[in-house]
């Protein structure tokens, strides 16, 4: 095949082979990092870990509503708001390899999998959706700004992220693509319904998205009123409720029905479903009588007010948070520790970079895509639906953008549109060059897609001048979880050590020990021991020791920790008359037995 036909071959099947490059890089990356999974999986995120542990619980039999922690903080154990779906997922790829292979080779590799199988789907639906809104070289572009920006392509989606996040991305940006979809707006509806049901299911972080995009396509009902934009709030209103407490009741143990939980989809999360439905169904049953906005937006809001007025006793509490319950000290610590869950100006403020690595992708596409919008034609129905559609995601990326504000972590559900919006940006970039060969347009094509693909680069130049947080003295040390020094640990017939921080989950998974530390916000136990403790001097430390059943306790070597006594044990510059050194093959931890 000459070059000439080669190069035809490609222009005419772009798409599909955009689309094959994505797999393999996905595929080449998952091989990559795969590969080594066993040696480095102690180094994954904290949700990794526990998210296996939860696995491996679930196929030694635990039972499916329970999802205690028992080997954590014994003996009443963490309980656990993540939802099963997620652990039976990954259990579904263990157990058939396990018949070929060990249970620990077997949860490697289905913890590369299943990370893998998640984002192939994510490209499809993204390559698919996009072009069905917005043509071919949108979607080749919002292709390959999804697999080449770091948050959306590596942050939760390499070989050995467990964590729900990844599955909530993929349910964010169905639901966003639902919501803008142009026709059949019952299927969309029922889409978007039964996505953000499930993403509810999964975890109660995207509940703010799921109310943005609600409130989008009610928007598009009130002030757009038709019989595509009134069936698809109608079909999404109606689905939204039937799948949520379908999900409810497969992973609600049936005594538990009434339990106000706020940090599940549970009764206080169901409610304000409810109400929001109700609220959308009611005033948009009084358009067909009485035409014009006006009526039916008064009417949304008093139907509102009256359902939270009379959900307000299960809605109340929750507003206080997850963390409203734990003791004033352990929300102080969270708030100072847990960069991630602080809201976004103070992220900056403590990691300037990779903040700006976060959010040069999300700013540089809603800019944008705004200017795009602004002149986008929509002289025929085909423009005029493009352009409404784009301005919808835009509404949504600026909700999101917001909501990262409140907590930077959220920037995930952000990533749900992005990569959208820059693809559709980086074609009409490329179509006006393509028209008037003009360098300038070239050069911003180059820069966008350098903003949204590689942020790294334009922050590379000034990541020596921004400011640099100081290290956490609750961070782990590289060789201290490493996975032959963990094993190490193994000699020592099994104890209940005291572990710092989130270090409890990495000895539980690659020990025989229970471990009596943990970050999780329904033990304020564990987030005791794993925080406030290891602030504590001597005689405030064995005193809190004595109130806990840990037999050991377990310090990284040379590790500087807030106490200044744990510090000089953990650097061999001082002693205790009441902790025994236990002899370890491996230097890299140091194991003190508590004398009676």
């Amino acid at each position: 095949m000459s070059n000439i036909d080669s190069l035809r071959f490609v222009k005419d099947r772009a798409f599909l082979c955009v689309m094959l490059l994505a797999v393999c890089i996905v595929l080449f990356k998952a091989v990559k990092f795969g590969l080594g999974l066993q040696d480095n999986f102690a180094s994954m995120g904290n949700d990794d870990i526990t998210r296996l542990l939860s696995v491996q619980n679930l196929i030694a039999g635990q039972g499916w509503f329970d999802t205690t922690l028992y080997r954590l903080a014994p003996p009443e154990g963490v309980s656990l708001h993540w939802s099963r779906y997620i652990d039976a997922g990954i259990a579904a790829i263990i157990l058939p390899l396990s018949l070929f292979m060990s249970m620990p080779m077997a949860e490697m590799i289905a913890a590369a999998i299943w990370p893998t199988v998640i984002l192939l789907v994510t490209i499809c639906v993204v390559g698919f959706g996009t072009r069905r809104l917005f043509g071919m070289p949108a979607a080749c572009f919002a292709v390959l700004c999804l697999v080449f920006w770091p948050l959306t392509a590596d942050l939760h989606a390499r070989a050995g992220n467990l964590d729900h996040h990844n599955v909530q991305l993929l349910m964010m940006i169905i639901l966003a693509l639902a919501a803008v979809w142009t026709d059949r707006p019952v299927q969309a509806g029922i889409a978007a319904g039964t996505a953000a049901a499930f993403s509810l299911a999964v975890g109660l972080e995207t509940l703010l998205f799921v109310v943005g995009v609600g409130l989008v396509i009610w928007g598009r009902a009130a002030f757009n009123y038709g019989p595509l934009t009134a069936r698809l709030l109608g079909a999404f209103a109606v689905t939204l409720p039937i799948a949520s407490v379908i999900f409810f009741l497969g992973q609600t143990p049936p005594d538990a029905y009434a339990a106000a939980y706020c940090d599940q989809l549970r009764a206080p999360a169901l409610s304000l479903i409810a109400v929001a439905s109700l609220a959308s169904l009611l005033p948009l049953a009084l358009r067909r009588m009485v035409p014009g906005p006006a009526v039916q937006i008064v009417a949304t809001v008093i139907v509102a007010a009256i359902g939270l007025a009379l959900a307000w006793p299960l809605l109340g509490p929750c507003i206080t948070g997850p963390y409203g319950d734990l003791p004033v000290a352990v929300q102080e610590a969270i708030s100072n520790r847990i960069t991630e869950a602080r809201p976004g100006i103070d992220y900056f403020q403590q990691l300037p970079g990779p903040a700006l690595v976060f959010m040069i992708p999300v700013l540089s596409s809603l800019i944008a895509g705004t200017i795009l919008w602004r002149h986008m034609p929509q002289g025929t129905p085909v423009e005029a639906a493009r352009r409404r559609a784009l301005g919808q995601l835009l509404v949504l990326c600026l909700l999101g953008t917001g909501m990262v504000f409140i907590q930077m972590r959220t920037v995930i559900l952000v990533a749900s549109v992005v990569p959208v919006i820059g693809g559709v940006a980086l074609a009409a970039l490329l179509h006006r060059y393509l028209q008037s060969r003009d360098l300038t347009v070239a050069m911003l094509m180059l820069a966008l897609a350098v903003a949204i693909t590689s942020p790294i680069l334009l922050v590379q130049p000034i990541w020596p001048y921004l400011k640099q947080a100081n290290a956490d003295a609750g961070a782990i040390a590289a060789d201290c979880q490493d996975y032959s020094s963990l094993q190490a640990l193994n000699a020592v017939p099994p104890a209940k050590l005291f572990t710092h921080g989130n270090f409890g989950t990495r000895v539980i998974w690659a020990t025989h020990h229970d471990t009596l530390g943990g970050l999780y916000h329904r033990s304020a136990a564990a987030l005791e021991n794993g925080m406030l403790a290891f602030g504590l001097e001597e005689a405030a430390f064995r005193e809190h020791l004595a109130g806990t059943v840990a037999t050991h306790v377990l310090l990284c070597r040379n590790q500087n920790y807030e106490s200044d006594f744990l510090t000089t044990l953990a650097n061999n510059t001082a002693e205790a008359d009441w902790l025994r050194p236990v002899a370890l093959q491996d230097d890299a931890q140091i194991l003190l037995e508590i004398l009676p």
